[in-house]
């Protein structure tokens, strides 16, 4: 197994350098300077903060020495400062990587609390209403996350006033549950009726009538029926999981501007605005990281489920 994860961080790193790279090249080939851009169109105010921003994004240099750089200064674990206040990368990163795991983890929780028994009962009932629900989900999923955003704002937010719109509230428990309501919502939504399909396929491919006929022959029924299918079932839906990572992290960037959370995403789209090269490189290096390892985290599991997937790795750590 240490074998397996070695060789699998190590080919991750040429996936993690190359996108650093094209989010560098991209940020360079702007047509906007960003010393300009710092200070909103004018001359800064003073000579002092004109060179503090040539020094930190080195003009005169090359784009790959530039690039070099960084990547030196991320092997000493430095991610810089901001080029906007000065501030260290890590600290910005500090404080906005809590909220978007929260955003994202309540949004992934709702995925999977409603797609999952959605696709279950699809996947045993022939009900045209559930069929109809399923295809209402479907429907849903299709929405842009921005439009869907800006729906629930108008509904919840201005004609029934009903649920905050935007920001965290004042801090407590309760303001910050009541403003992370329409967020997750509105993140989930795009995962419903996929989650749902996919239940309702892996559900009939794991369960077929005549398995589950046997297993209620035997005395099994509700939870006990569902427990006896569970590791099988489950094994998609690590899969899934992998796929839901990157989905929620990009959806999340739009969403968070949306409603204001101050999360990750939203840093980001700062950082892009303002050519903030050390914080959009810092973020971007982050979320790429974060889908590698959500990856390699189901496939990990895997064998803990499903004893036919540890023959592969007991075999790559046979001596050769």
């Amino acid at each position: 197994m240490s074998g397996y994860l070695a060789r699998r961080l190590i080919a991750a790193l040429p996936t993690l350098l190359g996108i650093t790279l094209l989010a560098f090249a991209i940020l360079n080939l702007l047509p906007t300077d960003p010393i300009l851009t710092w200070s909103e169109g004018m001359i800064p105010a003073s000579a002092a903060e004109t060179e503090r921003l040539r020094s930190a994004l080195r003009p005169d240099q090359p784009a790959i020495e530039r690039y070099g750089g960084w990547i030196l200064s991320l092997a000493r674990l430095d991610l810089g400062a901001s080029l906007r206040d000065g501030r260290p990368v890590s600290a910005l990163v500090a404080e906005a990587l809590p909220w978007t795991l929260l955003l994202n983890g309540v949004a992934m929780l709702l995925v999977y609390s409603v797609g999952l028994p959605l696709g279950w009962a699809l996947s045993r009932r022939r009900s045209p209403r559930l069929r109809g629900g399923g295809g209402a989900l479907v429907l849903l999923s299709v929405v842009p996350p921005f439009a869907a955003a800006l729906l629930l704002q108008r509904l919840f937010g201005v004609r029934w006033r009903l649920l905050p719109i935007q920001g965290t509230g004042d801090g407590g428990s309760l303001e910050v549950v009541a403003h992370l309501v329409l967020p997750a919502t509105c993140l989930a939504l795009s995962g419903w009726g996929f989650v749902a399909r996919y239940a309702r396929v892996a559900f009939r491919a794991v369960m077929p009538e005549s398995a589950v006929a046997a297993a209620r022959a035997r005395g099994l029924s509700g939870a006990s029926l569902a427990r006896h299918f569970a590791a099988n079932a489950a094994l998609p839906f690590l899969w899934l999981l992998g796929g839901m990572v990157p989905a929620l992290l990009s959806g999340s960037v739009v969403v968070e501007e949306i409603f204001s959370w101050p999360g990750l995403g939203r840093l980001l789209l700062r950082g892009v605005a303002g050519r903030d090269y050390p914080l959009v490189l810092a973020l971007v290096l982050l979320s790429a990281l974060a889908v590698l390892l959500g990856q390699l985290l189901a496939d990990l599991l895997m064998p803990a489920l499903d004893p036919r997937a540890r023959a592969p790795l007991m075999e790559s750590e046979e001596p050769r």
